[in-house]
């Protein structure tokens, strides 16, 4: 019984020491911060002008004309 305590304080000394002293390296992949906001920026103003032209087909059958004088 005492020899698997002891196996288990040493793995839990280990384990903790490994993890203290592992080295974490953040390592960039891919589109940078700036780019990512450029091609966020670009899609919500494609979205934004499809859902323009879509309402606009929407609302042309009530469109009415500026001077009702002038309506052909």
């Amino acid at each position: 019984m005492t020899t698997v305590l002891l196996i288990i304080l040493v793995a839990v000394i280990s384990w903790t020491a490994g993890h203290r002293t592992a080295r974490v390296q953040i390592i960039p992949i891919g589109a940078t911060l700036a780019d990512d906001e450029t091609a966020l920026s670009a899609a919500d103003e494609q979205l934004l002008g499809e859902w323009s032209a879509h309402l606009d087909q929407l609302a042309a059958p009530f469109d009415l004309p500026d001077d009702p004088r002038n309506a052909t």
